[in-house]
């Protein structure tokens, strides 16, 4: 088992746009279209997708970010998609940061 976290500071991304068209896959993009705090969307998601990485011991140039998928459930609650299978993911805001942790069976 294999566990990744990461925080990103979400001033850090207001420039979100082309950065959601290059991590996002269709329905990630979608979501974010409808979302009304873009720039936290965007700082929450690519939190998540660093995480998994770090789980897969990769660097960000090593996956296209598309593939790593973050999903939200019914409930509220997210999970990560990758190569047909879901990976368990937490996601927590505060302020103007934000973090995420994802498990790696």
């Amino acid at each position: 088992m294999e566990i990744g976290i990461d925080m990103t500071y979400i001033p850090r991304f207001k420039e979100h746009e082309r950065l959601a068209k290059k991590i996002f896959d269709v329905q990630e993009y979608q979501y974010y279209l409808k979302a009304s705090k873009k720039e936290e969307f965007v700082a929450s998601r690519f939190a998540i997708k660093e995480a998994f990485l770090k789980c897969l011991k990769k660097g960000i140039l090593d996956l296209d970010l598309k593939t790593i998928v973050v999903c939200k459930e019914d409930s509220g609650a997210i999970h990560v998609e990758y190569l047909n299978k879901i990976y368990k993911a937490s996601l927590s805001h505060e302020n103007e940061y934000c973090v995420g942790v994802v498990i790696y069976d």
